[in-house]
């Protein structure tokens, strides 16, 4: 299906591949991954014929139908249905054909290939991507341009699935999801039956939609089979056997050179020496192991806390004029504590962490600090509003201005900031370096309390594992809000959800949480629901359209029918014969099936705009 061949390609100063081929065929769902900055989201613009190779070609074979998730969303009038649809092109192309004249054969060949794609069903289709992917029945008939950035995000990605896509790019799919639409996104991935390229940091999300590797180094791209863990197991034994080679053959040059050296200068010993010589020249050198660079993140152990370092006594929070996000909140959070917040998107989850810090305020009840305790606090906020101007060493600077400059460095040295690093400005930072810089910050202080709300967006997957190692070797208390969930079962021994009005403790794990709300998203409709005309995923107005547009085509069939009736009725066209005799026959049997089909669909439609309307009364 996809065969790169040879493709070289540099950005700028920056030779980004050197020679990559690779094939991918049908069925195979591979997870791009490297470090940031390797090329991934690169590669795939090239693909799409985004980009163009310096070198190499890329090649699709046959009629294959690429399909990637747009970065951009116009503000439009279209409703979140009517967009969504818009991501399948030829079904819209059928549907422009067939709304027009005339009825000729490009017309019923329209028709036949809109049967074969299943058009009619193309609403439901989207309506459950929708749904999947989080979207309210209310949802649906809202316009485009009302949606948040997030929310956006996602219709792109259900307008990307919409597409029937022989092979599709996706680049960090699950930013912007919350667990339980990843969750439902991974099962749709998981079943998804053409060819796949994705880039994710997300382990969890590799492992279950994935069954190949595709991991860019050193410029090139190397292709494993299985899942991300089975790489990181290859990928590790390849390492190690490489250093025991690569050591074994230093050992060999070393004695090979000691001896030419020593004997090269005897006669005796001279063609000996040059045979040697020969050795080395004709020896395949096998390259030293670069390796991945393994970040060790330090965050220093606090000094001693009380036994309560935060409490809530029957915390209540509403914004202005809204219903409270959570009431009757009781918690205490002792030193060693490890929770992890989970819930919806827009539940209310960074807002909870808030109250715990004290950025605001309860509506009802007490908040109480421990004598002494120091928060630190990650957000995402924090990298927008980092001085672009401001450097790594400064940044530590202007957070403890008594530590030595020395001290600091080094410190940032274990958080990836080299020396070149070091003294350039944030401003032409990447989101993981802004992010590093963030969390180095906030350790320096060894804050009592460590409250995350989404630490490892930004972050690639080795930086991710060395936050979870810091994490969990550090020993105050810990709070978290991520979609990571490779961190959150590492780190977080308790759950809280934050859902429904509550902030609770919920009692299973993880594992229980997905299935819990997976299955509340996709549950099938009772069959005899209470009508809410509010939440109407579909209003009878809708089902009018299609009847109308069914009439226009039957009114369509009629006339053709008739025509080609009128003409086989002439016993002249028998006494002719030949092609054009079999053609019309064939032709008003397709066109008989045809009106069959539709006049069953008008029926069924009939019954729904009955049901919809008695439901109205």
């Amino acid at each position: 299906m996809l065969t790169i061949r040879d493709l070289w390609f540099r950005l700028g100063a920056e030779e980004l591949f050197c020679g990559v081929s690779c094939e991918v065929f049908r069925g195979h769902r591979v997870g791009l991954v490297g470090r940031n900055g390797s090329g991934k989201s690169t590669l795939l613009k090239i693909i799409s014929q985004g980009a163009e190779p310096d070198v190499g070609t890329v090649e699709l074979s046959g009629q294959v139908r690429v399909v990637s998730v747009s970065q951009d969303i116009p503000d439009t009038d279209s409703s979140v249905l009517s967009f969504t649809l818009d991501g399948d092109e030829e079904l819209r192309g059928l549907e422009a054909r067939l709304a027009r004249e005339p009825h000729d054969e490009g017309y019923f060949a329209a028709q036949v290939r809109y049967e074969a794609i299943q058009g009619f069903a193309a609403p439901a289709r989207a309506s459950q991507l929708l749904a999947g992917l989080g979207f309210a029945e209310s949802d649906l008939v809202r316009p485009v341009k009302v949606l948040s950035g997030g929310w956006r995000m996602r219709l792109n990605l259900a307008r990307a699935l919409m597409g029937r896509a022989d092979l599709l790019l996706l680049d960090e799919p699950t930013n912007h999801l919350d667990l339980e639409a990843i969750a439902w996104l991974e099962q749709y991935l998981a079943r998804f039956e053409g060819a796949l390229l994705v880039v994710s940091h997300d382990r969890d999300f590799l492992n279950t939609v994935v069954n190949r590797i595709a991991y860019i180094h050193d410029r090139v791209l190397t292709l494993y089979t299985g899942s991300y863990d089975a790489f990181v197991e290859r990928r590790g034994a390849e390492v190690a056997q490489q250093q025991v080679t690569y050591a074994r053959q230093q050992a060999r040059i070393a004695d090979l050179e000691r001896f030419v050296t020593r004997f090269r200068a005897k006669a005796s010993k001279a063609r000996q020496a040059q045979s040697r010589l020969k050795t080395l020249e004709r020896m395949e050198r096998i390259a030293k192991v670069q390796g991945d660079v393994l970040y060790t993140l330090p965050l220093p152990s606090p000094e001693r806390a009380p036994d309560t370092l935060i409490s809530l006594r029957d915390v209540t929070f509403a914004y202005p004029e809204r219903a409270p996000l959570f009431a009757g909140v009781r918690l205490s959070i002792a030193p060693g504590d490890r929770l992890a917040v989970i819930g919806p998107n827009g539940a209310g989850k960074s807002t909870f962490l808030k109250v715990l810090l004290g950025q605001l305020d309860p509506s009802v009840g007490v908040r109480s600090v421990g004598p002494g305790v120091t928060l630190g606090y990650f957000a995402q906020h924090q990298l927008e509003q980092l001085d672009p101007n401001i450097r790594p060493l400064e940044y530590l600077v202007a957070l403890d201005k008594g530590a030595s400059p020395q001290a600091l460095r080094d410190y940032l040295g274990r958080f990836g900031f080299g020396a070149s690093v070091m003294d350039r400005p944030v401003k032409g930072f990447s989101g993981g370096e802004k992010s590093r810089l963030v969390l180095a910050g906030l350790s320096w202080l060894r804050p009592h309390v460590l409250l995350l709300d989404e630490p490892t967006n930004h972050l690639d997957l080795e930086m991710r594992e060395a936050l979870m190692y810091a994490l969990q070797d550090y020993t105050g208390a810990l709070v978290l809000v991520s979609h990571d969930r490779h961190l959150i079962r590492s780190c977080a021994d308790a759950l809280w959800l934050v859902a429904d009005g509550q902030a609770r403790e919920f009692t299973g794990d993880l594992d229980d949480y997905q299935r819990e709300m997976v299955a509340r998203r996709v549950a099938p409709v009772p069959a005899k629901p209470k009508p809410d005309p509010r939440r109407q995923a579909v209003s009878p107005k809708t089902y009018l359209k299609e009847q109308k547009a069914i009439e226009a085509r039957l009114a369509g069939y009629e006339a053709r029918l008739a025509e080609i009736d009128g003409i086989l009725g002439d016993a002249l066209a028998y006494r002719q014969g030949g092609d054009k005799l079999k053609a019309l026959q064939k032709e008003r049997h397709t066109i008989a099936n045809l009106r069959v089909q539709d006049e069953e669909q008008w029926l069924a439609l009939e019954e729904k705009v009955h049901a919809l309307q008695s439901g109205l009364r």
